[in-house]
């Protein structure tokens, strides 16, 4: 989403900067243009004047110009706006001046009559009078308006282009990704599953050629018995989440007891927390919420079985259900081995492991916190991790 935004609004920032400098610079070149041909129908007007005298005036179009002629002594003679026994003495306007030195001459300048900026051109006569001619000068709000229709659509194909692009652009990225994804995910499954089918074919091998004692087969018999179930669990949760990515797990609410939960969680736990002297007890409220059961159940038993494998001896796991201002909460605290802070923000991530030689010890997927984290988004639940190292680990949450 952010590479999505950063495209399209570095297009809109280039397209504002670019329009900016296109309209400085067309701004330029319509003064240009309007002062030139100012220029060029006041020496036009002229020479008609000096031809026809003041019966040409009268035939001059009035919507483009504003035509005033001037004697030389600068008493207005004749006005297309108003009439000319209205106006003041133009013997000092900086226009009439420069044309009856030198025969031309241009200002511009804000009309007290037109309340706007004016161009002003004028000519000297045969006869020593003087022709003016003006405008209103076009300001850039006004170019800007005549331009709006083609800028709009500009902009509109840019920002078409731009969405194009970039969603371009994050779909290849988002491809790139979930590639990049599939590759580790696939390399950590051949892995997880690699070592066990080693154990369980070494073993197997040995008992195949018999060199296993009568009275150890027992405990080969067991090794490929947990090995294979390593393999079972792994393949279930795989399975698990790949249901969960693709939409395709079952999502049917209902009503769950929360406390009632734990204590079917706990039950099944207390063997593997009696094998590795660990208490396990649960406290709290009744809370009841809508979610989906067997989902609710998982991310608890994996919180749950995660504080009794990385415990320590004799160590203890304490789960408390509770309400807080309507919210349903869980909280799981251990003192068990503790996370560093480094990890803890990748810990719900597949195959990721803070201690890799320890949890080859206790066994395990790796996959059991992903699958919490994919639960908890589904219940839109936040997950709260809060660790000291060689003291323990409080797992929250929060509905």
């Amino acid at each position: 989403m952010h590479r999505y935004l950063g495209i399209v609004g570095g297009a809109l920032m280039a397209f504002i900067l670019a329009t900016g400098l296109i309209m400085g610079t067309t701004f330029a070149y319509f003064a240009d243009v309007q002062r030139q041909q100012l220029k060029t129908e006041t020496e036009m007007a002229a020479l008609a004047v000096d031809e026809l005298q003041a019966g040409y005036l009268a035939q001059l179009p009035e919507e483009n110009y504003r035509v005033t002629w001037i004697s030389p002594d600068g008493q207005v003679l004749y006005d297309s706006d108003m009439a000319a026994s209205q106006m003041e003495n133009h013997l000092e306007r900086e226009e009439v001046q420069a044309a009856m030195r030198k025969g031309y001459g241009e200002s511009q300048r804000y009309s007290g009559t037109m309340t706007v900026k004016m161009l002003y051109s004028a000519q000297r006569l045969a006869d020593g009078s003087v022709l003016r001619l003006s405008m209103p000068q076009q300001t850039i709000l006004m170019v800007i308006w005549d331009m709006a229709l083609p800028i709009g659509f500009i902009l509109l194909v840019v920002i078409g282009v731009s969405v194009a692009i970039a969603a371009r652009e994050t779909k290849k990225a988002n491809q790139e990704e979930t590639e990049a994804m599939r590759r580790e995910f696939t390399a950590n499954v051949s892995h997880e599953l690699k070592t066990p089918l080693h154990s369980i074919s070494g073993f197997a091998e040995l008992l195949k050629n018999g060199m296993v004692m009568e009275q150890d087969t027992g405990y080969f018999a067991e090794k490929i018995y947990n090995e294979a179930q390593r393999m079972i669990k792994l393949v279930q949760d795989i399975i698990i989440l790949s249901r969960l990515d693709e939409g395709q797990e079952n999502t049917t609410r209902s009503s769950v007891n929360l406390y009632q939960l734990a204590e079917g969680v706990i039950a099944n736990l207390e063997p593997m927390a009696d094998k590795n002297g660990i208490t396990i007890e649960l406290i709290g409220q009744q809370v009841v919420m809508e979610g989906i059961p067997h989902l609710l159940n998982s991310m608890l038993f994996n919180i749950c079985e995660n504080a009794i494998k990385y415990n320590k001896p004799e160590g203890s796991v304490l789960v408390e259900v509770s309400e807080i201002a309507g919210h349903p909460r869980i909280t799981v605290r251990d003192s068990g081995i503790g996370i560093p802070m480094r990890d803890r923000s990748r810990i719900f991530e597949r195959f990721y492991r803070v201690d890799k030689s320890h949890s080859k010890e206790v066994g395990g997927t790796g996959l059991g916190l992903s699958i919490v984290k994919h639960a908890a988004r589904l219940h839109n639940a936040k997950l709260d991790v809060d660790s000291i190292v060689g003291e323990g680990t409080l797992i929250t949450v929060k509905f």
